[in-house]
């Protein structure tokens, strides 16, 4: 085939007003020029003068005497034909019996909106690769072949260490990989990819003519996204590509769009920083009578202008931090911190809340190993868990925080003896603008963000933050830090 010159699309089929439908849903879709032929021979000379140009045949058989030199044709060429049949068993056995016959349609209801959906991933697929990794020869020529019958670029690797080779210069949104490879199980490079290429990127499909279930398993468990074992149809195959090719594209595209929405989440909340600190900074004037003296109820409005003010401050920091956070820019500027003194620091800062509830803060800070951490993160991790207990804390109540180290991890805990946390909202609790049904003590807004901030800085110092809840004794948070990031 010229890819040189102008590339054609056949459609043969018997239906003259099916056959216009379908080229000028074609040509608007993808684009390509389509030559119509209504019998066979309309549709074999058409066929025979262009076969070097022909990208794609739409062959219907209920054409009147659908010759078999017409298939000859498209055989020959090599051109990849799309079969339109009334019985799928026919179809199919016809799809065996000619290597070029890539899928078949049945004709119903939806024939033409069906063909052209057929035809629209064809024509994607031209922008698609394909990385095969199989160390044997014949089975590399047939999934190749096989690959590139249905207008995908195969791209071959002959072992798992030229598949990782290619994987650094390449992003393949398609893997196939075969179980037994002649430098590494293909279970062991399946996990070594999916490690660097997340299922939203690159679907891995297994491969394996062992007839031992287990193997479906071990790709599974690896990360692969399907398996296949052999022998099987060249149709089963392309079905199979087809569809984690579109889960893997949908997955993107909700990666794709949920960055988006982090990032206008962060312009607007950047945007609003400046205004509501601007009402701040009017409310505290009006409250401090720079402005000219209030009556009690003026004054009173300007403590409730200051106090929503400061909500709405917060609620933004929030989603600044949550916008930086999702779209994996947080940065972490670790040094050697000691963990007591910014316990510390950011419990005196949380005394006059807990005072306006009339809540103790009760301190218990054992000896620890410095660690290695961003001093301004932790403290922020610090202060959102204090924040948290002293909001659903009931007054007249203490908030414990602890500090103590073990042979495996230096632990920060803060335990508060508020309602409690059901069962059943523990899965949630660290999901953003998550709310149980317990509610702040003292009217102050909740947004559903600080726990979830706190579990990201946490996962970005390597810690577990582990959570223990009792309905109307109250809920312990435990962050552990690994002794790795301990220095003795």
């Amino acid at each position: 085939m010229n890819t040189g010159q102008t590339q054609y699309i056949l459609i043969a089929v018997a239906d003259s007003k099916i056959a216009s439908q379908l080229k000028e849903g074609i040509e608007s879709s993808c684009g390509t020029p389509c030559l119509i032929g209504v019998t066979s021979s309309e549709a074999f000379s058409l066929a025979s003068q262009n076969s070097d140009q022909l990208a794609l045949a739409i062959l219907d058989t209920a054409l009147t005497d659908l010759s078999e030199s017409l298939f000859y044709v498209t055989a020959e060429q090599s051109i990849p034909t799309l079969l339109l049949s009334d019985d799928y068993t026919e179809a199919c056995t016809s799809c065996a019996m000619s290597p070029t016959i890539i899928d078949a349609v049945l004709k119903n209801s939806d024939l033409v909106s069906n063909v052209i959906e057929v035809v629209q991933r064809l024509h994607q697929n031209k922008n698609t690769y394909v990385l095969i990794v199989n160390s044997s020869a014949s089975i590399r020529h047939f999934l190749s072949y096989v690959v590139s019958n249905y207008m995908l670029n195969p791209q071959i690797a002959r072992s798992g260490k030229e598949a990782l080779r290619l994987l650094e210069k390449q992003n393949f949104p398609l893997i196939l990989i075969d179980a037994y490879l002649d430098d590494m199980p293909g279970v062991e490079l399946t996990r070594l990819i999916r490690k660097q290429h997340p299922p939203e990127h690159t679907s891995i499909i297994g491969i394996s003519g062992n007839s031992d279930m287990h193997i479906s398993a071990m790709f599974l468990k690896s990360g692969a996204s399907d398996f296949l074992n052999k022998p099987f149809k060249r149709e089963e195959l392309y079905c199979r590509m087809i569809q984690n090719l579109k889960m893997t594209e949908l997955l993107h595209h909700l990666d794709q769009l949920n960055v988006l929405k982090n990032k206008m989440l962060g312009m607007a909340a950047h945007d609003l920083v400046t205004p509501i600190t601007s009402i701040q900074g009017l409310a505290s004037i009006l409250e401090e009578g720079y402005a000219g003296s209030l009556t009690p109820e003026q004054k009173e409005i300007a403590l409730a202008i200051s106090s929503a003010s400061s909500d709405m401050l917060t609620l933004v920091t929030d989603i600044l931090d949550v916008s930086t956070i999702e779209s994996g820019h947080m940065s972490i500027e670790k040094e050697l911190i000691d963990l007591n003194e910014i316990v510390s620091q950011q419990v005196a800062l949380a005394e006059l809340s807990a005072a306006r509830k009339s809540l103790s803060l009760h301190q218990k800070l054992e000896p620890l190993d410095t660690i290695q951490g961003d001093p301004k993160r932790i403290a922020q991790l610090i202060d959102n868990l204090l924040s948290n207990a002293i909001k659903f804390s009931e007054p007249e109540t203490t908030i414990h925080i602890n500090t103590k180290q073990d042979d495996l991890a230096i632990q920060l805990i803060v335990k508060d003896e508020g309602p409690g946390i059901a069962k059943n909202e523990l899965e949630q609790l660290f999901t953003p603008f998550s709310k149980g049904t317990a509610t702040p003590t003292g009217d102050e807004s909740s947004h559903g963000l600080g726990l979830h901030i706190v579990k990201r800085i946490a996962s970005a110092h390597n810690c577990v933050v582990d959570v223990a809840s009792t309905l109307g004794k109250g809920t312990q948070f435990t962050v552990s830090f690994p002794l790795q990031a301990a220095s003795k």
